[in-house]
């Protein structure tokens, strides 16, 4: 009785500890280089460029306290050109301006972790 209850606590032992390593994988990464599609208060629609150039189908990105959201612009700093990311909000975000994606994804879908969007056409 002794040696059962040994094993099966031993065997309860060794699966709490395996799902504690499948709980501590990390979500993949994936980026992804386009326009914007559509902006809402809570989400950030892209459209993707593949390799070859063409549009792909859209992304919808969740947007959560985390996701960061930054504007590139320009400056002229001791006779040279620098590049400067601003930080910017959902609301700054138009259709059709170029950006650039970090995201991965959650249970609830594609999260935006990291955006750069260049300033829209005038």
């Amino acid at each position: 009785m002794f040696r059962v209850r040994t094993c099966l606590s031993l065997v309860t032992c060794l699966l709490l500890v395996g799902a504690g390593w499948a709980a501590d994988t990390p979500p993949a990464l994936a980026t992804a280089q386009g326009t914007v599609d559509k902006v809402e208060k809570d989400s950030v629609t892209v459209r993707p460029r593949g390799p070859d150039g063409k549009f792909e189908k859209s992304v919808k990105l969740r947007l959560t306290g985390t996701s960061k959201l930054s504007l590139l612009t320009t400056r002229t700093q001791a006779g040279r050109v620098v590049l400067v990311q601003k930080d910017a909000a959902p609301a700054d975000l138009q259709a059709r301006q170029t950006i650039a994606v970090i995201y991965a994804e959650g249970a609830d879908g594609p999260v935006l972790l990291s955006a750069v969007v260049q300033p829209a056409d005038k």
